[in-house]
C-alpha cells in the first residue's frame, strides 16, 4: 500500500494546479477580448470542427474539364456556409472568365453568397438544405412553403385558399433581412385553416434577397446532372490526397497550415497534368513559357 504522500510532493501538486488555473484565466480573458469562443491548446489558430475534432476547414475548386485544382484556401470557420462566394470568385480569376458556373453541397447554400456570386458573374448550382416546412411546431402536417405563390409586382403571397398575404413587418436578424406576410382577417374564416397552421393565423417568412435563392433553385432543379457532377470532380481530390497521407497538417499555425496545403493542391496538380499530357509534353510546354539556361 502506497504511503501518504509528503508535504514537498502535496506543495509541488498544488503549484501545478495554481498554474493550470492561471493559464485557464489567461485564455478566458484572451476569449473576452477577441470575442471568440474557443481556444486550441495544441495550435491557437486551429478550431473545433465537426466530425474531425481539432482542426482546419480546407476549400478547393476543381475545373470540370481537367479536373484540376484551379483555388485552394484554409479556413478556421467551422462550417462552409460563409466560404462559397471567397473560392467561386478566386476560381473565376485563375481560370481568366468572364462567367462561370459554380457547383457545390448544400453546406454552402447561404443567399448572401448566392447573391455575392450572382453580382460576381458566378452562376451557382447549390442544392438546398432540408427544412421543417410542411410542419407546425408540434409536427403535424401543414401547407408548406412552396403551396404559397409569391407575386413580386404586388409584394404578396397567395395562399392555397386563394386569399392574398400581405407583407406585415420587416426585422433584422442575424445579419439578415427578414419579411413576414400574413392576413388574419382571411385566416379566421378560412375553411382550410386546420390544413394551414395550428396558430391563429398563418405567417410566411421571406429573405429581402430571396429573389435570388429562387432563381438559383430553378437552375438546380434544371439541371440535376451538373449538381450530381460534384462529387466525381472536387470528391476525387480529397480523396486522393487522404490516400496520400495529407489528411493531417504537420505545421502549426494558419499561415503555415495555408503553405502546407497550397503544396498539396500543387503535388495533385502536377501529378494530374503528368496523367494528361505525359512528361514530354509537359516539359515542353514549360520550355514555350520559361526561358531554360
Amino acid at each position: 500500500m502506497a504511503g501518504a504522500p509528503s508535504r514537498a510532493a502535496f506543495q509541488d501538486k498544488l503549484a501545478q494546479w495554481r498554474a493550470r488555473q492561471g493559464r485557464y484565466a489567461e485564455l478566458l480573458t484572451e476569449l473576452t477580448t477577441t470575442g471568440q469562443t474557443e481556444a486550441s491548446l495544441t495550435d491557437a489558430d486551429s478550431r473545433g470542427m465537426k466530425r474531425v475534432g481539432v482542426g482546419y476547414n480546407v476549400q478547393v475548386a476543381v475545373d470540370a474539364k481537367h479536373h484540376l485544382v484551379v483555388a485552394a484556401n484554409v479556413v478556421q470557420a467551422a462550417n462552409d456556409l460563409h466560404q462559397l462566394c471567397d473560392v467561386a470568385v478566386a476560381a473565376k480569376t485563375e481560370l481568366a472568365v468572364k462567367q462561370l458556373q459554380a457547383v457545390a453541397d448544400a453546406g454552402y447554400h447561404e443567399a448572401q453568397q448566392l447573391e455575392a456570386c450572382e453580382a460576381a458573374g458566378i452562376e451557382t448550382y447549390v442544392p438546398a438544405p432540408g427544412t421543417r416546412s410542411g410542419q407546425s411546431p408540434a409536427g403535424r402536417a401543414v401547407y408548406p412553403k412552396s403551396a404559397f405563390t409569391y407575386a413580386a409586382a404586388t409584394d404578396t403571397y397567395c395562399c392555397p385558399g386563394g386569399h392574398e398575404l400581405a407583407r406585415a413587418r420587416t426585422v433584422e436578424r442575424r445579419g439578415k433581412v427578414l419579411q413576414y406576410y400574413q392576413n388574419r382577417a382571411a385566416c379566421r374564416v378560412c375553411p382550410l385553416r386546420a390544413a394551414c397552421t395550428t396558430a391563429a393565423a398563418r405567417i410566411i417568412e421571406r429573405l429581402a434577397n430571396e429573389a435570388v435563392v429562387e432563381r438559383q433553385a430553378a437552375r438546380v432543379a434544371a439541371q440535376p446532372d451538373l449538381v450530381a457532377r460534384r462529387k466525381e470532380l472536387v470528391e476525387h481530390v480529397f480523396g486522393t490526397l487522404r490516400l496520400w497521407g495529407h489528411d493531417d497538417f504537420l505545421l502549426k499555425g494558419l499561415s503555415k497550415v495555408r503553405a502546407e496545403f497550397s503544396l498539396s493542391a500543387l503535388s495533385y496538380n502536377l501529378r494530374r497534368v503528368l496523367n494528361l499530357l505525359g512528361v514530354g509534353a509537359l516539359l515542353a510546354a514549360l520550355r514555350g513559357r520559361v526561358a531554360v539556361t
